[in-house]
C-alpha cells in the first residue's frame, strides 16, 4: 500500500540548498520507493530555490508565502502544509528550530516522531527507523504504533540528494503562515557568514591533547592546508583555547566530512556523536588504548604536537605538486 510522504524543509534559503535540505529529500524520496509513492515537499520559509526542489522530483510543492521569524512561525507553517496534504509520513530537515516544531507536530497531528534516524526498514507494511541513542553509544529500532502520521528527521549523512532533473518544474502552492502567538521577537538572529563548519569536506579539530591555546593554531593550519576547516572537542572550546562556533559533538557541531583528522581527542561518546559519520577518521593520540581508536580508520600512536606539523608539510607539498 502506497504512502503519502511529505518532506518538510526547514531551512531552504540561501543561495543554495543547504545539505541538511539535500539530505531530507533524499530521505523522503528513498521512503516513498520503498512503498512506491511519489513524494511531495513543502519549503516552510519562503520559495527560495523552488526550482531546485522541482527538480529533484517533488511531486507537489508548497511553499509558505514568507519567512517567519521565529520557530513558533515555522511550526504553524508545518501544520499549515501537513493540513494541506495530510502525508502518512513526514521528514524534516536539520535545523536549528527541529526540536522546537517535530515533537509539537508529532503531539498535534496524533502521530509519532523520531529524531537522528540513521536507517529505516521495512516490516510488511509497516515502517522501522534506527537512531542513535546514548550520545552514539548505541543504536535503537523504532517502531510506530497508531494512525497518526510517522514524523523523523535523518542524522547527517543518511541520504544522498536525489538525482537533479534539470528543467522538470512543478507549480509551486503558496501558503500564508498565521501569525506567531507566543513569541515576540526582540532582535532577529543573524545569519552566520562564511563557509559552514557542517558542510566542510575535510575537517581537523583538536583536542587537549595540544597542551596550550597557542598550539591550536596547528590544526587550524592543517586544516587551511588540506582545503578545509578547524573543529575542536568541547573540552578546549571550554577552556577558550577555540571558539563554541569550531565544537564538534553532541552539543556542538554534527560534521560528516569525507576525511576527519582528531588531534589529541581521547574519543568520548559524546564528541563521536558529531564525527563518527566521517567516511575515514584519522586519529593521533599517545594513548594506544583510548576510545577513538576504535572508530578510527586509521591510527597513529603519538603526540599529536610531533605528528601535526609533519602532516602540514606533507599536506603543503601535495598542494605544490597538485
Amino acid at each position: 500500500m502506497a504512502e503519502a510522504v511529505l518532506v518538510m524543509l526547514t531551512e531552504s534559503g540561501g543561495a543554495q540548498l543547504p545539505a541538511a535540505a539535500l539530505e531530507a529529500l533524499g530521505l523522503g524520496a528513498r521512503i516513498a520507493a520503498q512503498f512506491g509513492a511519489s513524494w511531495d515537499a513543502a519549503l516552510l520559509d519562503g520559495d527560495a530555490n523552488a526550482e531546485e526542489v522541482a527538480e529533484r522530483g517533488a511531486g507537489r510543492l508548497l511553499a509558505a508565502t514568507a519567512r517567519p521569524d521565529t520557530g513558533e512561525g515555522l511550526y504553524e507553517a508545518a501544520v499549515v502544509a501537513f493540513e494541506r496534504t495530510a502525508p502518512r509520513i513526514v521528514v524534516l530537515s536539520r535545523g536549528a528550530h527541529l526540536l522546537e516544531i517535530m515533537p509539537r507536530l508529532a503531539a498535534r497531528t496524533g502521530g509519532g516522531c523520531v529524531s537522528g534516524v540513521t536507517e529505516f526498514r521495512t516490516d510488511t507494511d509497516r515502517l522501522l527507523v534506527v537512531a542513535s541513542v546514548y550520545g552514539g553509544a548505541a543504536r535503537a529500532v523504532f517502531g510506530f504504533q497508531g494512525e497518526g502520521p510517522r514524523i523523523m528527521s535523518g542524522a547527517p549523512g543518511v541520504a544522498s540528494a536525489p538525482d537533479r532533473q534539470r528543467g522538470r518544474t512543478v507549480e509551486v502552492e503558496r501558503f500564508d503562515v498565521p501569525p506567531a502567538r507566543r513569541v515576540k521577537v526582540v532582535q532577529p538572529l543573524q545569519a552566520p557568514e562564511g563557509p559552514r563548519l557542517e558542510d566542510a569536506h575535510v575537517v581537523v579539530s583538536g583536542g587537549r591533547g595540544l597542551r596550550q591555546a597557542a598550539n591550536y593554531a596547528l590544526v587550524e593550519e592543517l586544516a587551511a592546508a588540506l582545503g578545509g576547516m578547524a573543529g575542536a572537542s568541547r573540552a578546549i572550546v571550554d577552556d577558550g583555547w577555540a571558539p563554541a562556533s569550531k565544537q564538534v559533538g553532541l552539543t556542538g557541531k554534527i560534521v560528516t566530512p569525507d576525511l576527519y583528522v582528531a588531534a589529541g581527542i581521547s574519543g568520548a561518546s559524546q564528541h563521536m556523536a558529531g564525527c563518527s559519520n566521517a567516511r575515514k577518521l584519522v586519529a593521533i593520540n599517545t594513548d594506544p588504548n583510548a576510545p577513538i581508536f576504535r572508530y578510527a580508520d586509521y591510527g597513529i600512536v603519538d603526540d599529536c604536537l610531533a605528528v601535526l606539523p609533519a602532516l602540514i608539510e606533507l599536506a603543503k607539498a601535495g598542494a605544490g605538486r597538485a
